[in-house]
């Protein structure tokens, strides 16, 4: 009997210290350590996803801890949404995302498509907030500073801050707002961009319009439908080999383009639209064919 007991005591201690205990400062290298555990609460169906994408996102930071990006933090916090983890872990994560570069893209974009906003509600919002700040020029940003010292175009950089501003406008409004006035915004946009491309034969990126304003073309794309996503998905693709763009938004317009035309996704970055990740097969010849 002594030994059952003493061997029950040994087991639970193992089991203790296998246990993840994430910090702001340890996560890094904490998350190459987690174990993923179901919960009663969660579906076999959550359960495999959320393990699914926390093994790819394992394996594309290859343990080193230099290697986290926005997508990373993003994809994480959204399996960890899905088993439930503890309110202060998902606090932890979303700061690491919105710490990191291009974070507002998935914060203002995706707020009504995830299930954690309502879990970190007030941190969502003070993020969703600034992001939104940000975008409209609010946070004390001279445009006109930032066009001199980038030596950019005025008239093309005040033009994509406009498209901006309305690729945004409705899109964190009620779904009866959205629906009334965001539709009529996108093929504006749309058609703003198509002409845009016909007169520069090239994407409106880093080297046109600087940083700040390169992922606006990209955006419009993204909201648009399967074929303009088609049709600029290859200029899309040559814009980042050109470094006139960075990587995740690519990463999300071919999620999004796939998710609309088969179901399926690559990198889960497109959470809220029911899209199903694609085998292996598929996500490595299509990984292979943009060099991802």
């Amino acid at each position: 009997m002594k030994f059952i007991y003493t061997f029950l005591l040994f087991l639970l201690s193992a089991n203790c210290k296998t246990q993840t205990k994430f910090t702001f400062e340890n996560f890094e290298e904490e998350f190459f350590n987690y174990q993923p555990s179901q919960k009663e609460t969660v579906s076999d169906k959550d359960f495999e996803w959320a393990v699914f994408v926390l093994d790819e996102t394992q394996k594309a930071l290859n343990k080193d801890e230099a290697n986290y990006h926005v997508t990373h933090y993003w994809n994480i916090l959204s399996a960890f949404d899905k088993l439930e983890e503890d309110v202060e872990i998902l606090q932890i994560v979303f700061k690491k995302m919105a710490a990191s570069e291009g974070s507002c893209t998935y914060i203002t974009s995706y707020k009504d498509k995830v299930s954690f906003d309502d879990k970190i509600p007030l941190l969502y919002e003070r993020y969703f907030n600034q992001c939104q700040s940000n975008s409209s020029g609010k946070n004390e940003f001279d445009l006109d500073e930032y066009i001199g010292k980038n030596m950019l175009d005025s008239q093309l950089v005040h033009l994509m801050v406009k498209i901006d501003l309305d690729d945004q406008k409705y899109r964190s409004a009620s779904e009866e707002i959205f629906n009334q006035n965001q539709p009529a915004l996108d093929l504006k946009n749309q058609g703003l961009i198509d002409s845009l491309f016909g007169h520069y034969k090239t994407y409106i990126g880093t080297s046109l319009v600087g940083e700040k304003y390169a992922f606006v073309m990209w955006s419009v794309i993204q909201h648009s439908n399967l074929k303009m996503m088609e049709k600029y998905l290859p200029i899309v693709y040559d814009a980042v080999k050109k470094e006139q763009l960075e990587l995740t938004p690519l990463k999300m317009l071919i999620d999004r383009y796939f998710g609309l035309k088969y179901g399926y996704q690559v990198f889960g970055t497109q959470h809220g639209f029911g899209f199903e990740m694609a085998d292996e097969k598929t996500r490595k010849e299509i990984s292979k064919k943009y060099g991802l």
